[in-house]
């Protein structure tokens, strides 16, 4: 009886030999993306939160991820998460050279693009106090599996990738651009003057609420760090 590990062995062989692809083991890697963005999410949410009202004061270099967090009062669809550990919104921004290996090369895009965020919340009248943020510069090239993991665990409701909410992201088109319709972000939180030309809504207010409101019944919120450490079974 042919041992199972030579057979192994004699079947590659003959793959190889009939296949014009060249097969062969990954030589070099960092192991699996999602057991290394696990430990980012540790990480990340071990850092303090900061106000959006304190970011125009306090620039910072990297690119990386980062998140956004409801702290207030005024805003009933986002009580159930208000100064919990699930953000509203978790996004990235790339470095400005794809082989940076310091921040100063990556640049001040990961502070740029969350003030992008702080001008759309003015434009809508939210107070920033109410809204806080976390943000990491990390390894040039490691953002997207980052973020796709922390979309996945905190199922953020602003990102769209939950099919929940969008359009808190968006920077800007013609009213006739796709025949556009007003994003909800614009629906819940008005301000942003090129989304006024857009006189159709994608959902009505109370249709978004009702949907913010069934995803966080069915979907758990990560009240705090303990519960955080749970998922991510770090306990």
């Amino acid at each position: 009886m042919v041992e199972s590990g030579t057979l192994i062995k004699e079947l590659t062989a003959f793959r190889e030999n009939i296949s014009p692809v060249r097969f062969g083991r990954i030589g070099i890697t960092l192991g699996r993306s999602d057991g290394i963005a696990k430990f980012f999410a540790f990480s990340f949410t071990n850092q303090e939160k900061r106000s959006l009202d304190s970011l125009a004061d306090s620039p910072f270099l990297g690119s990386g991820v980062y998140a956004i967090y409801y702290h207030g009062k005024s805003e009933q669809a986002y009580l159930p998460i208000s100064c919990t550990e699930t953000p509203i919104y978790v996004g990235k921004a790339d470095a400005k050279n794809p082989q940076a290996e310091t921040t100063e090369e990556q640049g001040n895009v990961l502070h740029a693009r969350i003030r992008e965020h702080t001008k759309s919340m003015i434009k809508a009248n939210l107070p920033l106090k109410d809204f806080f943020f976390r943000a990491s510069p990390i390894q040039t090239g490691m953002q997207s599996a980052v973020e796709d993991f922390m979309i996945r665990l905190f199922r953020p409701i602003w990102n769209k990738e939950i099919k929940i909410c969008f359009g808190i992201g968006k920077h800007g088109d013609k009213a006739t651009t796709r025949a556009n319709r007003r994003s909800p972000w614009d629906t819940m939180h008005p301000g942003r003057k090129w989304a006024e030309a857009t006189t159709t809504d994608q959902m009505q207010r109370h249709e978004i609420e009702a949907k913010i409101a069934e995803h966080f019944k069915n979907h758990p919120i990560v009240r705090d760090k303990e519960h955080l450490l749970k998922l991510l079974a770090l306990e």
